[in-house]
């Protein structure tokens, strides 16, 4: 076979071969007549110049077959041959490695539980979480038991919590029993964001994008480079942090200053703000301040869920 031949005869290439065959008069540009000798059709006549002889169309039809044929089977294994350099795309296309499945997001808290404990439970090698607020009792219990479960199966884990979070006797009791099995607490006193990382592969997140306090949405990221960003970040904060220790209860406020104390303890007896103010002798936004600075620590959102918290910091106490 000839690279690039073409099978398809011009117009009158057929009449042209049927005069050879006749051995009538075939002039030099006959329709089809060069057509004819590249598909071995017809030749030159070996003993008189300027006639042509006609050959057996039956095995030039056999031979272009089998070339057609073993050419048809090279680009078949070229063809598989692409394909097993195919599925090596993902370790060779960055943009498709780093970039990854897109996010999605979750719009109620329920929905954000059980994916992350979907996810938390296929963890292989770590698992990093932040945690800044108050946990409730009944999270607590329900992470023990995962939590547990991972590090008994050699899942490395890192936790984050705020400092006034060694207060709570359900952490401490959570904390003890963590440490026990391998897992590594640290805290920190300024805020920081509630996330939580997966094998550095997926990463959980509360919704901030809709500027709502309140809102309990969120959002399971699946691209790889936000994901190492976010890890990044959070070991930022991890090597700034302290190691967790529980703090005796008699000591358990010392992050306070004395007149944040003195502003919770106006406010648990009935004090309004612009009361607080005139009678520590600073202003009203001096106290919203103050409040506001106290919220963003313990990671809470409204006055009322601070004053729960220092309640029970002083049934505690």
């Amino acid at each position: 076979m000839i690279d690039g031949t073409e099978f398809d005869l011009p117009s009158g290439a057929e009449q042209t071969y049927s005069s050879v065959i006749d051995k009538l008069p075939v002039p030099a540009d006959a329709p089809g007549l060069r057509e004819l000798q590249t598909l071995g059709l017809v030749a030159p006549s070996p003993t008189k110049p300027g006639q042509y002889v006609a050959l057996d169309a039956q095995l030039a039809i056999r031979g272009h077959l089998a070339a057609e044929q073993a050419a048809f089977g090279r680009v078949a294994r070229r063809m598989a041959g692409i394909a097993a350099l195919d599925r090596l795309a993902t370790r060779h296309d960055q943009a498709r490695y780093w970039g990854g499945p897109a996010s999605e997001f979750l719009p109620a808290p329920e929905l954000m539980v059980a994916r992350i404990e979907e996810s938390v439970s296929r963890a292989t090698t770590e698992v990093l979480t932040a945690q800044p607020g108050y946990r409730k009792r009944p999270v607590i219990e329900s992470a023990l038991r995962r939590d547990a479960d991972l590090l008994l199966r050699g899942v490395r884990m890192q936790i984050l919590y705020h400092a006034s979070t060694r207060t709570n006797p359900h952490v401490r009791d959570y904390t003890s029993e963590v440490l026990g099995h391998g897992a590594e607490i640290r805290v920190l006193h300024g805020p920081f964001p509630q996330i939580i990382i997966i094998d550095a592969r997926e990463a959980f997140i509360r919704n901030v994008a809709s500027g709502d306090e309140n809102d309990q949405s969120g959002w399971h990221v699946r691209d790889l480079a936000a994901v190492m960003y976010m890890r990044e970040a959070y070991l930022t904060d991890w090597l700034r942090a302290e190691a967790w220790e529980p703090e005796p209860r008699q000591q358990s406020d010392e992050w306070l200053t004395e007149q944040q104390r003195q502003i919770l303890r106006m406010l648990a007896e009935g004090f309004e703000q612009t009361r607080i103010g005139k009678k520590l002798g600073v202003s009203e936004r001096t106290v919203a301040g103050h409040l506001a600075n106290l919220r963003a620590q313990l990671g809470l959102k409204t006055t009322l869920q601070l004053m729960v918290w220092y309640g029970r910091h002083q049934q505690e106490s």
